[in-house]
């Protein structure tokens, strides 16, 4: 079962690139890697301000790489009361599969909340960004956890300076970020999941933050603040659970499926094919 999750993934990929730049979280698509299949136990936003006040969550899951870059995309929202938005890259060897107690997320050290919590075997992350806004500040950090160090990608004052559009952040990441979603789960249903077309746009060149060309395993999930509550909001899906709770009783494990997807890069060969195609078409007539 896991086996076919990763195929349907990797064959997904290179059916469908991710859509250009520019980079703004509206129509956030491409390559589809995961649908949100749980409803949402923390909260579901509906005024469509840039505050998502009412609640967070994820809804579909996208990426490709080309170039070198690795492009991302995740519809959804994240509530405006510092709630984090995690994701977790596995994308050189030496990564953690069990999170310890020695990460800095350049922040809070909140990721340390989350010590003990045990990803799908086979996926071990060794890089990760997190989101967060509330108040007057917005932040988006990194986190090496091979060299156990972490800092600012990207900050700005707020709500008040979102939506984002084609920021560009610390160790080549840029940015696009609308946070006004209104569509995707609610709290009673998963089935409009892929309403949601607006959410988190990266461009991140894969030398600078990961010193690897791929390719790249990745998760993505909503906690609380302090990271000490994990949400049900995981990409891939977690089957209609409920909140995770304590992070370090977590043991994906335990969970049907993967909730880790995998990104491969687009074989250079794929463009030769194409043109050798094109070539043989125009010599036809």
């Amino acid at each position: 079962m896991k086996m076919f999750a990763k195929a349907f993934a990797i064959i997904a990929i290179a059916a469908a690139p991710v859509a250009a730049q520019p980079l703004d979280g509206q129509m956030v698509g491409g390559s589809l890697l995961a649908t949100q299949d749980t409803p949402t136990q923390f909260g579901n936003a509906t005024g469509g301000g840039q505050d998502s006040a009412g609640g967070s969550e994820v809804n579909q899951l996208f990426g490709s790489i080309s170039g070198g870059t690795l492009n991302l995309g995740i519809t959804g929202n994240l509530e405006g009361n510092f709630n984090k938005l995690w994701i977790f890259f596995d994308a050189v060897p030496g990564g953690e599969n069990v999170l310890s107690d020695d990460n800095a997320d350049g922040g809070f050290g909140e990721i340390n909340a989350m010590q003990g919590m045990t990803f799908d075997s086979g996926f071990e992350p060794d890089h990760g960004l997190r989101f967060e806004v509330g108040g007057g500040f917005l932040g988006i950090r990194y986190f090496d956890l091979i060299d156990n160090v972490g800092g600012d990608i990207f900050t700005a004052g707020g709500t008040g300076d979102l939506p984002l559009n084609n920021a560009a952040g610390a160790l080549g990441v840029n940015i696009g970020w609308d946070n006004s979603n209104v569509l995707g789960v609610d709290g009673a249903s998963a089935a409009g999941a892929a309403t949601a077309t607006t959410g988190w746009e990266l461009a991140i060149d894969m030398a600078a933050f990961f010193g690897s060309a791929g390719p790249v395993g990745v998760t993505a999930f909503v906690s609380s603040g302090d990271a000490t509550f994990l949400s049900n909001q995981v990409l891939p899906g977690v089957g209609g659970a409920g909140n995770l709770a304590g992070p370090g009783n977590v043991n994906f494990n335990n969970i049907a499926g993967d909730q880790y997807a995998t990104i491969v890069p687009e074989p250079a060969t794929l463009s030769l094919l194409g043109l050798g195609a094109i070539a043989l078409i125009r010599r036809r007539r």
